[in-house]
């Protein structure tokens, strides 16, 4: 019977592991390594150009957890890579905020057929393209000097794909002959720059002084103090974290409901309990003070140590006699007596006499507890007089 049940116990527990590895996060798609996101510190995130507008003293902020909205107040939208689709309202938003004076710097080199994005290049009339290899532009230089301020010159970058504009009014800024890498087009009484490579924003990009200039030279379409917000939402940011996320979306999680599970029912078919066994009450009472004192008694009765038992209460009697006084109870007995006697009427002889009892060794029990019982007599007529 113990048998069947352990082959149980372990069949219930490869069973639980296997639905485990087959619905844990592990087998789930995950966001790409190389998004350009203000959360990533990785050469290809975005961390570095959001902790750099903050320490500019812009408003730097992240649109994430929230319905997908922009209001006068945002200065700059800043959209890299989109990982989730732009829809068409979301496009059409994004267009009525930059006629109404909003700059967006968009940049997008995902190399997939039909971008993610689409809705948003319908509204800005832009298009991508790929590049091939016999296109490779190796050099991306400044096709118009609008951005001096710091002067930028040309991008170190290897664009994968080129913009194809499907309207006229726009301003080629950065590219190579019919190949062009970033534009800027005005709508209404705002402006967008559009950027077939997100190189120059990310981490890594940064690093090189004509990325940062590229950079500062956009941002100065926003005043001082600005609001940038940084798109999050179509990174797939969209519904705030709950409580329970940190179980069920991520290994450690799993793994620590996985190990309860486990543990579970382990105990519970293995018969064991979940708790400590609750004591007795008599086995957690304590025992009286009183109880301590007779055994102690008894184990000085049992061997015999009425002599130090006896010169115990000799010392006990004599310091309870002197500290009325602030006599020393160490000094010998006739001593004792005389300064004692200097202080108040005593019967000298007499105290004399029971301090000697309590120096010798009792020939009984019986007679130990008369010389003790006599002390404590002398005592309490002493404190009678006193009174």
């Amino acid at each position: 019977m113990r048998q069947l049940r352990d082959l149980l116990l372990i069949a219930t527990l490869f069973g639980v592991l296997i639905a485990f590895v087959v619905v844990s996060p592990g087998r789930a798609p995950s966001l790409a390594p190389d998004t350009p996101t203000t959360y990533s510190s990785a050469p290809t995130g975005a961390l570095a150009l959001y902790e750099w507008t903050r320490a500019m003293g812009y408003d730097a902020r992240r649109l994430e957890y929230r319905p997908f909205e922009l209001t006068d107040d945002d200065a700059v939208l800043v959209m890299l890579n989109p990982s989730a689709a732009i829809s068409k309202d979301h496009a059409r938003h994004i267009r009525t905020w930059v006629e109404r004076g909003g700059t967006l710097i968009f940049a997008e080199d995902t190399p997939h057929l039909f971008s993610i994005s689409d809705a948003l290049f319908d509204e800005l009339q832009m298009r991508m393209t790929v590049i091939t290899g016999t296109q490779e532009i190796e050099r991306v230089p400044a096709l118009q000097p609008v951005f001096d301020q710091p002067p930028v010159r040309e991008l170190n970058v290897r664009p994968r794909r080129a913009l194809a504009p499907q309207r006229n009014d726009y301003a080629p800024l950065f590219g190579a002959a019919d190949q062009i890498l970033i534009a800027g087009v005005r709508i209404g009484q705002g402006y967008v720059y559009i950027s077939a490579t997100t190189h120059p924003f990310t981490n890594r990009g940064l690093r090189d002084r004509q990325h940062a200039a590229l950079v500062l030279n956009m941002l100065r379409r926003a005043p001082p103090g600005g609001r940038v917000l940084f798109d999050e939402y179509h990174h797939g940011l969209v519904a705030p974290p709950a409580p329970t996320d940190g179980l069920l979306r991520t290994p450690w999680g799993w793994a620590g409901i996985y190990a309860v599970t486990v543990t579970a029912l382990f105990l519970l078919l293995g018969g064991r309990r979940f708790g400590r066994a609750v004591p007795l009450r008599e086995e957690v009472e304590r025992r009286s003070s009183a109880e301590y004192v007779e055994s102690i008694a008894d184990l000085y009765q049992r061997g015999g140590k009425r002599a130090y038992m006896l010169r115990h209460f000799y010392a006990s009697f004599k310091r309870r006699l002197a500290q009325p006084y602030g006599i020393n109870p160490q000094a010998d007995d006739r001593e004792f007596v005389y300064q004692l006697a200097r202080l108040r009427p005593i019967d000298e002889a007499a105290l004399l006499a029971l301090l000697a009892q309590l120096r010798a060794t009792p020939a009984s029990d019986a007679e130990l507890l008369r010389v003790v019982a006599a002390a404590d007599a002398f005592i309490q007529a002493q404190t009678h007089e006193r009174g």
